[in-house]
């Protein structure tokens, strides 16, 4: 066989199984197709904070007057009963917005809470769940700033610092009539169809506040003065049980010591001769914590509060430390809830032994046994406080 052919038929032998394997259904490799990819879901979105108070409505607000003169803004602070949860800087994370400088205190009316905001000359309007900004009142230039607001089923009121009180009306939010009271005005109650204000004359203390002692009595229904009622000096806080007035006159804070004055339903005022520095009333009892400076040595000054519950019925003591050993470090203020059964207690921090007013403060919440029940951290200056209902 020549060569020639005997490569081609090798070439042949060799072949053949190739040919026979690649036609043999068993050993045909079995071909898989890659899966398709599973495409990734886009993420959820973050969803968006919710800066509404609770639809439950049983809470308590908190105004933080914060501090001017470090230049921090007061802001708003919320308690939810319920949750025994704090909210903090809820107006300006809602409206993205400071409330302003030194703010002061709060009232609500219908759905709607407004705020008196003393540096800045406004009261703030907003709903009261939502907390969105529904109008910003100005005060008018030549008036200082608002210092408190109550309202009543018709009106708001606001006393402002320079000796008068104005009248919102809420379906307008505009200022519609003034009145003139004492020099520097602060808080207020409504009682039986007028309006108490207490003129402080705070400015006047080189004069020893000579030109206030008294609470302007304001018939709402033709919004006038009918009456000046004497007190003691520099009066700055009141109270009602529902009939009678409660005025807190804080003295000279020097030689002269705080003092509780009654104001009966006949414009009689008798002094009680209770020293404190907040007031509060609930259940027939009226709750005072004072705050007096001493000193150990003539060198070290420090203050010594004392906590003491009242029987209105005839002004006994009931208890002189309601808070127990659980007390605050610095107060700021006092309030109930709706139902008289929780006392809030609201606080400084103390840094290096002395209130802190630059520094977030907190409230604290009690039984009416004097027990702790919990603490809530809140911003700085927490000065006053206003239930829900």
């Amino acid at each position: 066989m020549k060569k020639r052919d005997f490569l081609k038929l090798l070439v042949m032998i060799v072949a053949v199984p190739f040919v026979l394997t690649a036609c043999s259904n068993d050993d045909v490799p079995t071909i898989v197709p890659e899966p398709e990819p599973t495409p990734t879901p886009a993420p959820e979105p973050e969803p968006e904070p919710d800066y509404s108070v609770p639809a439950d409505k049983q809470g308590l607000y908190i105004f933080n007057g914060g501090n001017q003169g470090k230049s921090i803004d007061g802001s708003l602070s919320f308690i939810n009963f319920s949750k025994k949860e704090v909210s903090n800087g809820l107006f300006a994370a809602k409206n993205s917005r400071s409330l302003g400088g030194t703010v002061q205190n709060g009232a609500v009316f219908r759905d709607l809470l407004y705020i008196a905001v003393y540096g800045s000359k406004t009261i703030e309007v907003m709903n009261k769940l939502t907390l969105e900004s529904v109008k910003q009142i100005a005060i008018p230039s030549s008036a200082d700033g608002p210092r408190f607001v109550v309202a009543d089923d018709n009106y708001v009121y606001a006393s402002l610092y320079s000796g008068s009180v104005i009248r919102i009306n809420p379906a307008t939010n505009e200022i519609d009539k003034t009145v003139d009271v004492g020099p520097n005005p602060e808080e207020m109650v409504i009682v039986n169809g007028f309006l108490y204000v207490v003129n402080s004359d705070g400015l006047n203390y080189e004069n020893g506040y000579s030109n206030g002692k008294s609470v302007s009595k304001i018939d709402l229904a033709s919004f006038t003065e009918v009456k000046k009622i004497a007190v003691g000096v520099n009066p700055a806080r009141i109270a009602t049980d529902g009939t009678n007035v409660y005025v807190l006159c804080n003295g000279d804070y020097y030689t002269m010591p705080s003092t509780i004055y009654l104001v009966a339903a006949d414009d009689t005022a008798t002094d009680l001769g209770v020293e404190a520095a907040w007031l509060a009333v609930s259940d027939d009892m009226l709750y005072t914590i004072s705050s007096v400076w001493v000193t150990d040595d003539g060198s070290n000054w420090y203050t010594v509060d004392a906590y003491t519950q009242y029987d209105l019925k005839d002004m006994s003591v009931k208890n002189s430390a309601f808070l127990g050993e659980k007390v605050v470090d610095a107060p700021a203020g006092i309030a109930f809830d709706a139902e008289g059964s929780q006392l809030f207690v609201s606080s400084y921090n103390k840094v290096g032994g002395y209130a802190s007013y630059d520094t977030d403060g907190y409230v604290n919440q009690y039984d009416l046994n004097g027990n702790l029940v919990k603490k809530y951290d809140v911003g700085v200056g927490p000065c006053f406080m206003l239930v829900l209902r």
